[in-house]
């Protein structure tokens, strides 16, 4: 059994809510077991732990969350035992959103992580169409464990 970690902040629910869809995208893939946790929740060794790992953010400043970037912080002294896994990533916002991404993305390649599919940004609370992508973010994820 393979392990997907969905890490996230959520100040409002809109995040929360991504991050429901993308586990259960996850859980569609055989022999995949998903672990939702909040950012403040989360440690290193849960990031290690996995073989893939979806990073959630609401937009703050154009950029993550802080305690989605404290996490990283803490990552960086371990990236040698993260690097190599799939990683994927989600914003919510009410604009830069995109640019929030972008800085979860830009990190995660840096600690060496792999960009299993391009991430989802959406505006607000995500609509249904926006739940199905982050379900298809959620079932990529769980899809590039198995390469």
């Amino acid at each position: 059994m393979t392990r997907a970690l969905v890490v996230y902040y959520s100040g409002t629910g809109n995040t929360r809510a991504m991050a429901q869809a993308v586990a259960e995208g996850a859980k569609t893939v055989a022999d995949v077991e998903v672990i939702l946790k909040e950012a403040e929740q989360a440690s290193v060794n849960d990031l290690v732990d996995a073989d893939a790992i979806a990073f959630g953010s609401p937009t703050y400043f154009s950029y993550m969350a802080g305690v989605l970037k404290t996490l990283f912080d803490k990552a960086w002294l371990s990236r040698s035992e993260i690097e190599g896994k799939p990683f994927a990533a989600f914003t919510s916002g009410a604009g830069s959103q995109a640019r929030s991404l972008q800085s979860i993305e830009n990190i995660g390649t840096s600690c060496g992580l792999q960009k299993a599919c391009p991430g989802v940004a959406v505006a607000g609370m995500p609509t249904e169409s926006q739940k199905e992508a982050c379900k298809s973010l959620g079932a990529a994820l769980g899809k590039a464990i198995r390469k």
